[in-house]
């Protein structure tokens, strides 16, 4: 089966700082690499794809995929609440950035 998700194609040195591929990042998160799948076709998380195709996720995907599992694992969380979450999330740090570029302007 084939699965087409948007992700951004990026060179060789960048591909090194990176922390994980697929399978290290299901690994440290405690989740399988289908379902990390699933998570990237939801547009829970982003990732960035290899040269060689292969997927990769920085640090604060791994973190953000370590949230989703814990909130799917501990508080069995269905998909379309984990939609819902995320998006409240995402929205309430925008506005936490928002507010300290605010702050820092008031100075």
């Amino acid at each position: 089966m084939t699965y087409h998700y948007e992700l951004t194609i990026i060179d060789r040195p960048v591909l090194e700082s990176l922390l994980s591929d697929l399978n290290e990042a299901a690994d440290l998160c405690g989740l399988h690499p289908e379902m990390i799948e699933e998570y990237l076709r939801a547009h829970l998380v982003s990732a960035v794809r290899g040269e060689s195709g292969k997927v990769y996720f920085d640090q604060s995907g791994i973190s953000r995929l370590r949230h989703i599992a814990y909130l799917r694992d501990h508080e069995g969380t269905s998909l379309k609440t984990l939609r819902y979450i995320m998006s409240l999330l995402d929205h309430l740090e925008a506005k936490e950035h928002e507010l300290q570029e605010l702050r820092e302007r008031a100075r």
